[in-house]
């Protein structure tokens, strides 16, 4: 199996459904660079992780164990593990409106008591419960993929230089405009095993900006409309308007 560059673009060359009905060509996707990394633009403060434990190191932000600056994409000294079974839940909120083009991810490969992720669910601006039941029964799937079998990162290796341990997904650019939170689902593993754990060594999100994100507390603008106009209102109005504006003259 082979990877491009990962500077460059990342593909794998194996069969997969990606599970969603949003008209998904199978023409080349544009390739993109690191340098639409998106890693500027990420809330850091706000990521959410659920059943996810930073290794490796201690006193760290548990973010940092897996989103790292792009010159760090070859460390695999730190990394997010799955703590009670094999799934994980990410959610990523950005600082402004982005248009989200491509996920790069770096797993574990197969090895004892780790298994390769299988099943990943991508989610823009999921507004519902952020919980393993909820993610499991949502049958509105933005992107579902199926990560290759034993491609990534194996057990005790150091810091890996291959590019080839690391996967592209291309996202369908409709459906990911005006995004404001990026919501990864793993859901399992290849060896159908939720016992055998998941590792996450490296996330990288590519895009642009399109915007900046309204605040929460913001108050919609409203149309201000007179349900009982004054006349008296409209005659003063009147006579400005033909004080001021003199045209013809």
């Amino acid at each position: 199996m082979s990877h491009h560059c990962e500077d460059e673009h990342f593909e794998h060359d194996h069969d997969h459904d990606h599970g969603h009905d949003h008209g998904h060509s199978h023409e080349a996707p544009i390739a993109t660079s690191a340098a639409q990394s998106l890693y500027e633009q990420i809330d850091t403060p706000k990521i959410k992780c659920l059943n996810g434990v930073g290794k490796g190191a201690t006193g760290k932000e548990l973010y940092k164990y897996f989103i790292k600056p792009h010159e760090e994409k070859y460390n695999t000294e730190i990394y997010l593990e799955s703590d009670a079974d094999c799934q994980l839940i990410i959610n990523i909120p950005f600082v402004n409106s982005c248009k989200v083009h491509s996920v790069v991810l770096r797993t574990n490969a197969n090895s004892s008591g780790y298994s390769t992720p299988r099943t990943i669910k991508i989610f823009n601006n999921f507004k519902k419960s952020l919980d393993f039941d909820t993610l499991s029964g949502e049958s509105k799937v933005d992107f579902k993929t199926e990560h290759p079998n034993n491609v990534g990162v194996h057990k005790g290796e150091a810091s890996v230089t291959e590019d080839s341990s690391f996967v592209e997904y291309h996202l369908p650019r409709a459906q990911f405009q005006n995004c404001e939170s990026l919501t990864l689902f793993i859901e399992d593993n290849w060896a159908d095993d939720e016992d055998e754990l998941s590792q996450l060594f490296f996330l990288e999100i590519r895009g642009e900006i399109t915007g900046k994100l309204r605040p929460e507390n913001a108050v919609p603008l409203m149309t201000v409309y007179e349900s009982a106009p004054n006349p008296l209102d409209h005659a003063k109005l009147e006579s400005e308007v033909s004080d001021g504006l003199n045209l013809g003259k």
